[in-house]
């Protein structure tokens, strides 16, 4: 399992600063270590040069004058016993032959020194010392030998050599050294504990943000990141993200926008696809409607021209069926026009006219015919002022065929709602029926010719092809639209032959 960037800047920083902190307090040790054994030395010299000056110097120490000897050893002996740190001394004559020693404590024997000391006029030391360990003194006992020669006008006769003890010196050092450790773990907690704030403020959090905001961006959301602290490199990366964050954007747009053309041009081939099957089977239409009208045509006058003269010459039953028959041609000759009409329209006189104003007549037309009695009209449309540019009656022909499906689906009962919508380029009316809809596989042959969904007899299913070529030749659409719970609805959308006009 990987570190955190904080644990790992904070046990390195932490590592870091145990090191130095531990470097210094042992170099703060030291020193003080030092300054302390330089301070014994000086007190010591001074101790000693004090005492030897105490003895008196002209006395002989070996010969007759043996009670001023002995006086002069009592007085050194009461002049070192007032010493505090003293473990132990002795003197010696100038063949460096003990007179007399006193050891206060339990020590070593003293270090030997050279003949040679008697004629330096300086002090002779010899120190035996440990330095520190980690709070714990050293098994051996630590000592600092002085040794002094004792003069009679310019001749020495004696060697004084007095012996320090140490051990207090090294007890000051190890409360040093502890006082040090306890300085170097409260500032070391101190400068951590204010190190893992700034961390936190100015490297962690915003990381977390940038990997918070990258975490975003994977998954789909392109937002930039706000960060607010941290160091120049820090903003400097943030910039940058941001920087990609837009590129992004201005890239998935730029790919919509590709997307969206690339939709449309499916649908724009798909368009012309079903335009170009449509426009095969209008072919097809117009050859089967040319070759009707030359085979049928001339054969179904003739018989019109029989059956009228027939009618004449009979009577009762006979000539009722003669009527029927009539009847009969008539139908086919009405199939036959409109083939004809579908595969090769007549020019059309085009006008400027109100769809909505015509739709409005067509309801009149058919109310006055008998048609849509039962049917409930529910006129939703608003006056557009808006104006279509066609031939009036072949609009009307195709409200009517919508209006009668519409009825022959409600079986003669039901309710119509008409709306309509105008954006000032193009005007769509809606008929909404509320029968029981039209089913998917139905739906999608609604508008083929010769299709059709009603009885023998009742329709030729070239009723809605002819409504939707007569509204593509207008520059518009008639589409089926069933998003409502029941019910079919069509859709005539039709140009605008000039702008609204408020």
């Amino acid at each position: 399992m990987r570190t955190g960037l904080r644990t790992e800047i904070i046990l390195s920083i932490s590592l870091l600063l145990a090191a130095a902190l531990l470097f210094a307090g042992f170099l703060m040790v030291k020193l003080t270590e030092h300054n302390l054994l330089e301070q014994q030395r000086v007190h010591a010299a001074s101790i000693i040069r004090l005492v030897a000056a105490g003895v008196d110097d002209t006395a002989n120490l070996g010969g007759a004058q043996s009670e001023r000897a002995l006086s002069s050893l009592n007085r050194l002996q009461t002049l070192l016993s007032r010493q505090p740190g003293i473990l132990a001394w002795r003197l010696l004559d100038d063949r460096l032959q003990i007179l007399s020693s006193t050891a206060y404590e339990t020590t070593d024997e003293f270090t030997s020194v050279s003949p040679s000391v008697m004629d330096v006029g300086e002090l002779y030391e010899s120190l035996n010392y440990q330095s520190f360990g980690i709070f714990n003194r050293s098994e051996r006992q630590n000592y600092l030998d002085l040794s002094t020669p004792l003069w009679r006008g310019t001749q020495p006769y004696g060697l004084l050599q007095i012996r320090f003890s140490l051990e207090e010196l090294q007890g000051r050092v190890i409360e040093s050294q502890k006082l040090i450790l306890g300085y170097v773990v409260i500032y070391g907690l101190v400068l951590a504990a204010f190190g893992v704030y700034l961390l936190n403020r100015n490297v962690v959090k915003p990381v977390r943000l940038l990997h918070l905001a990258t975490t975003t961006v994977a998954g789909g959301k392109l937002e930039p990141v706000k960060v607010l602290s941290g160091p120049g490199e820090i903003h400097e990366l943030a910039d940058s993200f941001n920087q990609m964050v837009s590129a992004l954007s201005a890239s998935r747009a730029e790919t919509e926008e590709h997307i969206a053309s690339l939709e449309e041009t499916n649908q724009a081939l798909a368009q012309a696809r079903d335009d170009l099957i449509r426009s095969e089977k209008l072919a097809t239409v117009g050859h089967l409607a040319a070759g009707m009208a030359h085979e049928i045509g001339n054969p179904l006058g003739a018989v019109v021209g029989y059956l009228n003269i027939l009618q004449a010459d009979l009577s009762g039953e006979s000539q009722d069926l003669v009527v029927r028959s009539l009847a009969e041609t008539a139908r086919i000759d009405k199939l036959i026009r409109e083939l004809l009409e579908y595969s090769a329209p007549l020019d059309h006189k085009l006008e400027s006219f109100d769809p909505i104003e015509s739709l409005r007549e067509t309801l009149d037309l058919l109310r006055h015919q008998g048609q849509l009695e039962s049917i409930k009209i529910d006129d939703r449309c608003s006056d557009t002022l808006c104006r279509v540019n066609m031939d009036r009656g072949r609009l009307v022909q195709v409200w009517i065929n919508l209006l009668l499906n519409a009825q022959d689906a409600m079986q003669g009962e039901g309710q119509i709602v008409l709306s309509s919508e105008n954006d000032g380029r193009v005007v769509s009316v809606a008929i909404q029926d509320n029968g029981p809809g039209i089913a998917p596989d139905v739906a999608n042959r609604i508008f083929e010719p010769f299709y059709t969904t009603k009885a023998p007899g009742s329709g030729y299913g070239l009723g809605l092809a002819v409504c939707q070529r007569i509204i593509d030749e207008n520059g518009g659409s008639l589409k089926l639209s069933q998003n409502s719970a029941k019910g079919a609805c069509f859709t005539v959308t039709l140009p605008c032959s000039t702008e609204v006009q408020s």
